[in-house]
């Protein structure tokens, strides 16, 4: 990391809000491999790093795992069991599209996205896995799971920037080459466009055995139109411009966009994918203990 990474980091770790989510644990629906995460321990039986709890002998168990003193009370083989260490992967990618860089409320929608993923690197270093970061072929971190780590995630979080019509699709398909190991899967874009294409993307991480985690984030002003007056729309990564009257389609707006989220949601969970849609104006705190935790 170069020298001003440090400072760069800084532009989106928060220490309050890395203090207000210290208490939760990351964890997904499909829990792969029976892992429950938390104080980097899962409950996947065998050998591993603290006893859990005995069981009956079964032929073929590791002699060495017999608790002897327990034959002699009780007369019966008992064989220790312990919570086995199961770090796993934690996937984090931004979509950088130019549309992401729309600010009406009180951050730009990829602000907002790089702070909720510098507090889930947070959040996985802390119990024990591995937070790895892509943002395109050339602007990736690999997992690993040291402090400087984090920080290394959050300088080149601050570094990028929203510009031109960058293709999620394309970008989930080339970071499904680093995410052999099953692990978490944390997307955050708008979903404003190719949505169809991006959420069969996911579909195919979590066919995979990923838990796939989508968060969608909008302005504001994309959920509701402001009231009175004429207003230019502008489709940010072509800069085409279409002039009407707010007025006469608010409502009906409102409608469609709820609709469309409606729909998203319904078409994401379909596929076994946490999702979660949020407006820049909500607490990033509420928004990832509602999104990261069940």
């Amino acid at each position: 990391m170069n020298a001003s990474a440090p400072a760069a980091a800084h532009a989106v770790e928060d220490p309050e809000v890395f203090l207000a989510i210290d208490d939760l644990d990351l964890v997904g629906r499909g829990l792969a491999d029976a892992v429950w995460h938390g104080q980097h321990q899962s409950l996947l039986r065998g050998p591993g790093v603290e006893f859990h709890s005995h069981r009956p002998y079964q032929a073929g168990d590791d002699l060495r795992r017999v608790n002897w003193s327990l034959l002699a009370r009780h007369h019966r083989l008992y064989t220790r069991e312990s919570r086995a260490e199961s770090r796993r992967p934690v996937h984090l990618l931004l979509d950088t599209s130019a549309s992401m860089s729309i600010h009406h409320g009180p951050s730009s929608k990829l602000q907002y996205g790089k702070r909720a993923l510098a507090g889930a690197a947070h959040l996985a270093r802390r119990q024990g896995d591995a937070p790895a970061l892509h943002l395109s072929a050339d602007a990736a971190l690999p997992p690993r799971s040291s402090a400087d780590h984090v920080s290394a995630i959050c300088a080149m979080l601050s570094q990028s920037s929203a510009v031109g019509a960058i293709s999620m699709v394309d970008a989930l398909r080339t970071s499904r080459t680093f995410c052999r190991q099953r692990g978490f899967l944390l997307f955050i874009s708008d979903f404003l466009d190719n949505e169809q294409e991006t959420l069969a993307e996911l579909a195919v991480y979590r066919a995979q055995g990923h838990d796939v985690f989508a968060l969608q984030v909008l302005d504001p002003m994309e959920v509701a139109l402001p009231e009175g007056g004429d207003f230019d729309f502008i489709e940010p990564e072509n800069n085409t411009r279409v002039r009407a009257a707010a007025e006469p389609i608010r409502v009906a707006y409102a409608r469609k966009v709820a609709d469309w989220r409606a729909s998203l949601r319904h078409q994401a969970e379909s596929h076994g994918i946490r999702w979660h849609s949020i407006t820049t104006a909500e607490s990033l705190v509420s928004t990832l203990r509602t999104w990261l935790v069940y």
